[in-house]
């Protein structure tokens, strides 16, 4: 089985990857260096752990230039310290794979959207609290939420070419929005 970091760099290597590519591709690697079978669960299950920690990250075909599917794609991610499989050559000649170009522009887009909807969702929450729906110890979750939003806006901001418009405004209101109910 391949690591997160060997993951990541066969989707960077490839530009953009689909779930079913990358299964083929540690197949064939795990039969280069006789290591057995490899499940297609067990790689949506590494896909997800390294998407967690932002290692990897999903993209829409609309965002791959040449992609004919209407299947997620799996890049690079902000998070990623690629390490490319010695093999990983061979294998893209075996499986007669190329490289997928990306729409970074659709993909700060797609991402800002995003966060906006994790905002929104966060300032859903934040109103259960202020009408008294939600107990008020539930004010440090949203507190860890928020950060972890922030976190996010940060590292893909820094992450995308041209970073991440049109959201400052937003983060910063669910911020004022946190501090009036922690006032409160």
């Amino acid at each position: 089985m391949i690591t997160k970091d060997e993951l990541a760099g066969i989707v960077d290597v490839l530009g953009a990857s689909t779930i079913g590519e990358i299964h083929l591709i540690v197949q064939e690697h795990a039969e280069i260096r006789r290591l057995g079978v490899v499940s297609l669960a067990d790689i949506e299950q590494l896909c997800e752990s390294a998407l967690g920690e932002h290692l990897i990250e999903t993209v829409s075909f609309e965002e791959v230039e040449g992609a004919d599917s209407d299947e997620t794609y799996y890049i690079t991610g902000p998070n990623a310290f690629p390490d490319i499989p010695y093999e990983l050559s061979e294998i893209i000649d075996i499986l007669e794979l190329s490289k997928r170009e990306v729409d970074m522009s659709k993909v700060a887009k797609s991402f800002s959207s995003r966060l906006k909807q994790r905002a929104k969702r966060l300032n859903e929450k934040i109103d259960l609290v202020s009408d008294g729906l939600v107990p008020d110890s539930d004010i440090s979750k949203l507190e860890q939420r928020y950060s972890d939003l922030l976190n996010l806006y940060y590292d893909y901001d820094f992450w995308l070419p041209g970073g991440i418009l049109d959201i400052e405004d937003t983060i910063l209101g669910v911020s004022e929005r946190l501090e009036q109910l922690k006032s409160a």
